[in-house]
C-alpha cells in the first residue's frame, strides 16, 4: 500500500523552508561530487525518483532519507541541530517510571 502524501498546507512554513534548504544542499553537493542520482540512490537505499523528490524538497519523503543523503554526502553539520544543554537532563537524573506510591499500586488498583 503506498504511503499517504500530506498536502503542503499541513506542513508548517518554517519546516517547508528547512526541507527545501536540505534538498538544495543535497543537489548542490551531489553535483559538486559529480555523483549521479542513481549513485546517490544506491548509497542511501532509495530509488532514483526518491532522490529527485529529495532534491526538490518534497515533505512527503521520509526524514530518514533526507538524513541518509546528507550524511552520505558529508553534510553532517547541516543535519545536526544545536541543542541547549540546559534543556536536557542526564538519564541518571531523570526518573522514567513512577514510584509505587505515585502509581496508586499500594491501593491494589494495578
Amino acid at each position: 500500500m503506498p504511503k499517504k502524501s500530506f498536502p503542503s498546507e499541513a506542513t508548517p512554513v518554517v519546516v517547508q523552508e528547512h526541507i527545501q534548504m536540505w534538498g538544495h544542499a543535497i543537489r548542490a553537493q551531489r553535483m559538486l561530487l559529480r555523483l549521479t542520482a542513481a549513485q546517490l540512490a544506491s548509497r542511501i537505499g532509495v530509488s532514483v525518483p526518491t532522490v529527485a523528490r529529495l532534491e526538490k524538497g518534497d515533505p512527503g519523503v521520509g526524514v530518514g532519507s533526507y538524513l541518509g543523503a546528507l550524511f552520505a554526502l558529508g553534510l553532517n553539520s547541516v543535519a545536526t541541530p544545536v541543542l541547549n544543554p540546559d534543556l536536557w537532563q542526564t538519564a541518571a537524573n531523570k526518573r522514567v517510571r513512577p514510584t509505587r506510591a505515585e502509581s496508586g499500586d499500594e491501593l491494589g488498583y494495578f
